[in-house]
C-alpha cells in the first residue's frame, strides 16, 4: 500500500490507532507478567499510592509506539535512524532501572549519548553555528526533557495526560503537511497515551515506569526539535516547544532549584513536587490530573497563539501567564 497516496489527515489518524490498540492489547499482557513476577512499585516515603503497584506499563508503551511509528516505512524514516537508535537507547536504560535500579550517574551519560547521537542528525540545533556548541545544546535539550516527564510521573494519570496534549498539540501542527517522521510520532505518542490512560488514570492499575517516562520526555524533545528544524526558530517560533511542555518543565525547574538550596543532588527525590503540594492541599489525584490537562490545554493555546502575534506580545503574554504559574508553585511551597 502506498501511505503516501492515504489523505493526510487519515494517515496521522491511523498511526494514533495502530498505536493505541497495541497498548491496549498489551498491558493486559504485562499486568499478569508483573503480578506473577512480582514487579511492583513498593510504597514509601516518596511514594504517593499505598498499595504495591505494578511499574512496567513503559514496556507495552514501547511497543505500541514503535508499531505506531512504523506504520511510515524505512524510506520515510532512514534519516532519522540514528534518532531510533536514541530512543532504544533511552527506553532500555528505563527498563533497566525499572527493574534492577541504576543510580543517576549510569543514566544520565546513557540520556546525554541518546542526545549526542540526536545531535549528528538534522535534528540538531542551529543556535550558535558551531558544530560541538550546538551538539551540546542539543544534547542538554534532550535531557531536559527527558528528565521533566521523568520527575512529573509521581501522580495517577499526570505524564501520559499531559503528553497526550502536547502531541495532539503538536499532531494539529502537522495536520496540513505531507506524512513525516514528526507527524508519525505525534500520533503515535497520543495514541499510546491514551491507551494507558485507560488503565493507568486515577486509580492506576499499573505504573508506566522509567521506561515510559524518560520515553515520553525524550519524544517531546525531538517533536520540539524537529519543530525548530522546520520553523528555523524565526521569531517566536522557539518559544513554542517550552510553552507546549511548560508544566514538566516548570515542575523541573522548581525540583532543581529546591534541591541545591537544599545542598542536596537534584536528583534526590523528594515529595514537592507541584502535584504532591496539591495533594497536601487535599486535592485527590483527579482533580490534580484533570487540572494539569487543562493547564497544559491552556499553554499549548498559548503556544500556537504566540505563534502568530508579534514578539512584544507574545513575551508579555507568556511572562503574565508563567508568572502566575510560578507564584503559584511558589506559594504552594515548591522551594521550600
Amino acid at each position: 500500500m502506498n501511505w503516501f497516496a492515504v489523505p493526510l489527515h487519515f494517515y496521522g489518524w491511523f498511526n494514533g490507532s495502530v498505536a493505541f490498540l497495541v497498548c491496549v492489547l498489551f498491558l493486559p499482557a504485562v499486568l499478569r507478567m508483573a503480578y506473577r513476577w512480582r514487579l511492583h512499585d513498593l510504597p514509601g516515603a516518596l511514594k504517593s499510592h499505598s498499595l504495591p503497584t505494578p511499574r512496567l506499563g513503559g514496556l507495552a508503551m514501547g511497543c505500541a509506539l514503535l508499531a505506531g511509528i512504523s506504520i511510515g516505512g524505512t524510506g520515510l524514516f532512514s534519516p532519522a535512524l540514528l534518532v531510533f537508535l536514541a530512543l532504544l537507547l533511552v527506553w532500555i536504560t528505563g527498563l533497566v532501572d525499572d527493574l534492577t535500579g541504576l543510580s543517576p550517574g549510569i543514566r544520565l551519560p546513557l540520556q546525554f549519548l541518546a542526545g549526542a547521537l540526536v545531535a549528528q542528525t538534522q535534528w540538531c540545533l542551529t543556535v550558535f553555528g558551531h558544530k560541538w556548541l550546538d551538539a551540546f545544546l542539543t544534547c542538554i535539550f534532550v535531557v531536559l526533557f527527558v528528565n521533566a516527564l521523568n520527575f512529573l510521573d509521581g501522580a495517577d494519570g499526570l505524564a501520559a495526560g499531559v503528553v497526550g496534549v502536547v502531541s495532539f498539540g503538536y499532531a494539529m501542527l502537522y495536520s496540513a503537511r505531507a506524512p513525516s517522521v514528526g507527524a508519525a510520532i505525534s500520533w503515535s505518542l497520543l495514541g499510546a497515551c491514551l491507551g494507558f490512560l485507560l488503565f493507568n488514570f486515577p486509580p492506576a492499575k499499573i505504573f508506566m515506569g522509567d521506561s515510559g517516562s524518560t520515553v515520553l520526555g525524550f519524544l517531546i524533545a525531538f517533536l520540539g526539535l524537529d519543530f525548530y528544524r522546520v520553523h528555523h526558530a524565526i521569531g517566536t517560533h522557539w518559544l513554542l516547544p517550552l510553552t507546549f511542555a511548560g508544566l514538566p518543565l516548570l515542575d523541573l525547574c522548581f525540583a532543581v532549584m529546591r534541591r541545591i538550596r537544599k545542598r542536596t543532588s537534584p536528583f534526590m527525590g523528594d515529595r514537592q513536587h507541584l502535584y504532591d503540594l496539591l495533594q497536601k492541599q487535599g486535592w485527590s489525584a483527579r482533580p490534580i490530573a484533570f487540572g494539569s490537562y487543562v493547564t497544559t490545554a491552556v499553554l499549548v493555546l498559548l503556544g500556537w497563539l504566540c505563534s502568530y502575534l508579534n514578539p512584544g506580545t507574545a513575551f508579555l503574554v507568556l511572562a503574565i501567564v508563567f508568572g502566575s504559574l510560578i507564584i503559584t508553585g511558589v506559594r504552594l511551597g515548591s522551594l521550600r
